[in-house]
């Protein structure tokens, strides 16, 4: 479930955002609840007990504005998307210093649909890793959210799960070859016979040496490239930098 807040102390506009934005997310999923705030203070409330994926925040609001509220979710370490929605375009430079996704101007009124349209387009790229996937490892289930998986290597008849945050790899009897077809669509891609990396952890690609440099739970790893995946792996990687950067 993708829980997403609409904070805005403008009522007209917070029911106009909603609109837009449900629509906007009816396109790509029924897994989402959408729920409005008129003011960041009620919105932090119900964020301390049930944390929200994606918050599209006014930032010129009475008593806590949309800024001192980025601020404190990114203090209590929250790793939602912020997407701030202002009719002040000159604090688009300010905005950065919160992190946010994107910035969308409510002005000129004619491109806040579109804007809101491709933000969404992008945020469900961004976020079709947060699915789960069951791995079975001698009695041992454990569901393991795509995007925390960094990599795979192929060990014989198995392959080893490298997870975010997990000294042990989990192992899953498997084949390399029905794997690369099965994570394809989540981001991951084939650099060598024994390996598939997640692209989210890739941080380059040296193709004269052979060698994928990964962050590997804050420590920079390298893993072996083949001569036969250099040029796809490479064209592969820029293209994901491109749409998420």
């Amino acid at each position: 479930m993708i829980r997403i807040a609409v904070c805005d102390d403008d009522e007209y506009m917070l029911e106009k955002l909603k609109f837009m934005i449900d629509r906007e997310f009816a396109g790509h999923t029924s897994d989402y609840i959408i729920k409005c705030y008129s003011s960041a203070g009620l919105l932090l409330d119900d964020n301390s007990s049930t944390a929200f994926d994606i918050i599209f925040l006014d930032i010129d609001m009475p008593e806590t504005d949309g800024f001192e509220t980025a601020e404190k979710l990114r203090n209590d370490f929250m790793q939602c998307y912020i997407i701030f929605v202002t009719s002040h375009s000159n604090l688009v430079y300010r905005s950065f210093d919160f992190q946010p996704f994107h910035f969308i101007p409510k002005n000129p009124a004619d491109d806040l649909e579109n804007m809101i349209s491709s933000v969404v387009t992008r945020l469900m790229e961004h976020m079709k890793q947060h699915r789960k996937i069951i791995l079975e490892n001698y009695g041992e289930t454990a569901a393991i959210y795509y995007h925390n998986i960094i990599y795979i290597e192929s060990a014989r008849h198995y392959l080893k799960y490298f997870i975010q945050n997990r000294d042990d790899p989990v192992s899953v009897r498997g084949s390399v070859n029905d794997a690369e077809s099965d994570f394809s669509s989540y981001d991951f891609i084939r650099i060598h016979r024994r390996y598939i990396v997640n692209l989210k952890y890739m941080k380059s690609i040296d193709k004269k040496i052979g060698k994928v440099y990964m962050n590997f739970n804050g420590k920079k790893i390298s893993l072996p490239m083949s001569t036969s995946y250099k040029e796809s792996a490479d064209q592969k990687f820029t293209v994901y930098l491109r749409k998420t950067l």
